[in-house]
């Protein structure tokens, strides 16, 4: 059964600082997935967010100009490229046979819809590789757009027909509120996707722990996934991503699709 892991931005780079890597981090969740990997042999595909490489080029762009001009589109593919080059260069050390697939060469974005030829994804991992992709500046019929890393992970689970997808995140699964604003924020530990959308539909908290999480969630539904086991993991907690891995006891949600 291919698995899909999604590791948020926010998790492996400090956001608000330009270009730091957690590399800690990064190394302790690519060695949890190294760890499973070896145990297993069971197919993996890596997606990793911009956190504060690709997503700063990108704001200041859209601060200075208000779109991404072709300097825009050539600092950002370079700042995702450097990230990514961490990502692999990690994960190789680590013993997992990683290599890197530029969104960019292989995705299209065309009246709002996405289009990608994932073709290569399911090659790759039919030989024993990991393919590492990320959130991306890729062409569009409106100049160049931004794909996220999230949509992208979606894809790849609707079109390898993967068995989970994991997202890995700076917060310990889905809450009924902002838990970073409300101390009672009830984590949801098991549910179903309708179920979910509603509890965070109906939250009185915006800010980008609910809203962006409903978001991430709805895309799935948006793309057509279905049959799908998505769970959703904090990242900060040692051992958390070996444990959703291998396992339903881990520190997260479980969302059905």
């Amino acid at each position: 059964m291919l698995k899909v892991v999604k590791l948020g931005g926010a998790v492996i780079t400090f956001k608000e600082s330009y270009r730091s890597l957690r590399e800690d981090v990064l190394s302790r969740l690519l060695g949890e997935l190294a760890q499973y990997y070896s145990e297993t042999g069971i197919q993996i595909v890596l997606v990793h967010g911009g956190g504060s490489f690709g997503h700063s080029v990108v704001s200041e762009c859209l601060r200075r100009r208000g779109y991404i001009d072709p300097a825009c589109y050539s600092a950002t593919a370079d700042a995702m490229d450097q990230l990514s080059g961490f990502v692999r260069r990690i994960a190789i050390r680590l013993g997992l046979p990683a290599v890197s697939i530029a969104p960019r060469s292989i995705c299209i974005i065309s009246s709002g819809s996405t289009t990608c030829d994932l073709g290569i994804f399911r090659k790759l991992v039919s030989r024993g590789l990991i393919p590492v992709t990320y959130g991306d500046v890729v062409y569009s019929d409106r100049g160049f757009e931004v794909l996220s890393g999230d949509t992208l992970a979606w894809l790849l689970t609707r079109e390898l027909s993967a068995g989970e997808l994991i997202f890995v995140t700076d917060v310990e699964g889905v809450y009924d509120s902002d838990p970073k604003l409300n101390p009672s924020a009830r984590l949801i530990r098991e549910a179903s996707a309708s179920e979910v959308l509603g509890y965070l539909a109906e939250s009185s908290f915006h800010a980008d722990v609910t809203g962006g999480m409903r978001r991430k969630l709805l895309e799935g539904l948006n793309l057509g996934v279905r049959g799908v086991k998505v769970k959703v993991v904090g990242g900060f907690i040692e051992g958390n991503l070996y444990k959703a891995l291998a396992s339903d006891s881990f520190r997260g949600s479980i969302i059905w699709y």
